[in-house]
């Protein structure tokens, strides 16, 4: 992924191979948020109504998955715009056999999905989609915090 970034910097906007890597990225993107609103959805039924005293679990869950939803649908606009198709492969969910190993999952997704919006926002040209990017890749980090602050909160319950 960062060759892909980085060839696109060298290249610059104007090259035809370096606009499909851009929507290759956008891709990506889409995909990646698609794949995390099925995530949490499944996350927040198993862990947020198995659990006793987890409903704000699955009400946390179920908002993060709402937000990944819009977060892929903004994306999906602009793989149009850009003359692109936006496309999404249903990849199985695996399952997490214990909430601590969800959410280290998630925290380590979101870190990954803020540093790569990072580089995204570096990449785009257009002023309101970078401002729309970078609402985004906040939502990221707040979602990484939050995750963080519960997997503490679970160590904290198991010692």
């Amino acid at each position: 992924m960062a060759a892909l970034l980085c060839l696109f910097h060298l290249t610059g906007s104007n090259n035809l191979m370096a606009d499909q890597h851009y929507l290759k990225l956008l891709t990506t993107a889409f995909e990646n948020e698609y794949n995390d609103v099925f995530l949490y959805l499944r996350e927040a039924d198993t862990f947020g109504k198995r659990i006793l005293g987890t409903e704000k679990l699955h009400e946390l869950f179920n908002a993060f998955s709402q937000m990944e939803l819009r977060h892929a649908d903004r994306i999906a606009m602009r793989i149009i715009e850009l003359g692109g198709t936006p496309q999404w492969v249903f990849k199985p969910i695996e399952q997490a056999t214990s909430l601590r190993t969800a959410l280290k999952k998630h925290a380590e997704l979101e870190l990954s999905m803020y540093r790569f919006y990072t580089e995204l926002v570096k990449q785009e040209e257009d002023n309101d989609f970078k401002i729309i990017l970078k609402g985004i890749r906040e939502n990221e980090r707040e979602h990484l915090e939050k995750t963080t602050e519960l997997l503490k909160k679970v160590g904290e319950a198991d010692a």
